[in-house]
């Protein structure tokens, strides 16, 4: 067996790899104890004293894998010629941290020495009980495919979870101007110098709010993308396609829209111009009517695109889109 000595630590290279430690206990429970009683102790006793001051010092899981004669006889479908050999230890208990001292420091704690440390005896045959140390290389998590074992300090649920809603709520805000107010307009009004005034306030409106969110969104989307890169996660790249995506809305509007804009702008003036609003003619309502339906139908198809980017950062939360 090997010793134990006082060795510096050198963390190995490999970009995000390598960045966790995992301190993996073999444990035997104490001799005459049950199976169920060595469990219990440790998941009802044990674990209920520990895991806050585990929390307090940064330890990032803790997990205990009980080896019991049950699932050991689950092995006999499971033996191949390679892996045959059976392990004996009742239970492995694991331990991840990012730093070697947050353990240290657990383990120093008055409250481990006064509780925990007499707490081992009363389950564990800590003479034959081993353990030892390592990096952690994770490739699969939660049925997903991954790079890494991420820290849950730096994975930024929160940030990632406004940015999808803030996107949803763009693509969203967007489309009830298509879908609910436009429509609304369109029954309601009676002359066409009304129809373009009622074009150009939902305009007004809407730009003053709409393109902020657009905004907000791709800095969102670009910041976690960049932050993801800085700590050398191999995926960043999906959150900047995501914004990209999202604010396509801008050029599409110049490319596509600006023609029709013009048109319902300048005849909105000139209605504004035109002083009454019931000298429109039936043939001049229509002619309104049918550009404000072909401007509805633009702007929908601008609504894909946050949309879309909305799914795309969806996907990259679940890294299902990675490149």
């Amino acid at each position: 067996m090997s010793s134990i000595k006082e060795t510096s630590v050198e963390i190995p290279a490999g970009g995000s790899h390598g960045r966790f430690l995992c301190l993996t206990i073999c444990g035997y429970k104490k001799a005459g104890m049950s199976e169920e009683a060595y469990r219990h102790h440790m998941t009802q006793v044990s674990a209920p004293m520990t895991k806050d001051l585990m929390v307090k010092y940064g330890i990032v899981r803790w997990t205990q894998v009980h080896n019991q004669s049950a699932t050991r006889a689950m092995m006999s479908q499971l033996y191949d010629p390679q892996m045959a050999k059976l392990a004996d230890f009742d239970c492995f208990s694991q331990v991840v941290f990012k730093r070697l001292e947050d353990y240290k420091m657990f383990k120093q704690d008055p409250e481990y020495k006064r509780r925990l440390m007499g707490d081992h005896e009363k389950f564990a045959d800590t003479k034959k009980s081993m353990m030892t140390v390592g990096w952690i290389e994770q490739f699969i998590d939660a049925g997903i495919v991954v790079d890494s074992l991420e820290d849950p300090a730096e994975a930024m649920p929160g940030l990632q979870s406004l940015a999808l809603i803030t996107g949803s709520f763009l693509a969203g805000a967007m489309a009830s101007l298509s879908l609910v107010a436009v429509p609304v307009f369109l029954d309601t009004t009676k002359n066409a110098d009304e129809m373009y005034i009622q074009w150009a306030r939902l305009y007004h409106h809407g730009h003053l709010l709409l393109p902020a969110i657009a905004v907000a969104t791709l800095l969102l989307y670009g910041h976690i993308g960049l932050v993801k890169r800085r700590l050398g996660r191999k995926y960043w790249r999906p959150w900047l396609v995501a914004g990209l995506v999202t604010v396509l809305m801008v050029p599409f509007t110049w490319v596509v829209m600006t023609p029709t804009n013009n048109t319902l702008f300048r005849l909105e003036a000139e209605a504004q111009a035109g002083g009454s609003l019931l000298t429109s003619s039936p043939g001049g309502l229509d002619e309104a009517q049918a550009l404000v339906r072909t401007w509805s139908a633009m702007h929908l198809a601008r609504t894909m695109f946050p949309l879309v980017g909305a799914f795309l950062g969806a996907l990259a939360t679940v890294n299902k889109f990675q490149f």
